[in-house]
């Protein structure tokens, strides 16, 4: 086996993988109406490269309740085409909602930034 083409390969693929940076914030608080009690956020993110410019930014919908943080990957699978990006996009969802499950109250809120 060549060993030597099996590590340039790898090499290729892990300098293909970019940095990315998530700003998020809440817009609004509902209740989902399920037997769960669940809520749905709708926060807006800003997704930056590296080099500090902006990628994308949209609407994306986190339901949550006691049992759980469930992004909507419908609404990140219509924005996002990059599957490594949509994968890191649901998780920081879920890490961003998580703290603020018990302050998260329904109704709209004010842009921060």
């Amino acid at each position: 086996m060549n060993y030597v083409g099996h590590f340039e390969t790898m090499e290729v693929v892990m300098m293909m993988k970019e940095e990315y940076r998530f700003r998020f914030q809440v817009h609004k608080v509902e209740e989902a109406g399920d037997e769960f009690e669940s809520r749905d956020v709708t926060v807006f993110a800003r997704i930056f490269n590296e080099k500090k410019d902006l990628v994308h930014e949209g609407l994306f919908r986190v339901r949550f309740n006691t049992i759980g943080i469930y992004p909507f990957p419908a609404d990140v699978g219509r924005q996002i085409y990059s599957k490594q990006l949509q994968r890191l996009l649901l998780m920081e969802l879920k890490r961003y909602i998580k703290p603020q499950r018990k302050y998260l109250i329904p109704g709209d809120y004010k842009p921060v930034w």
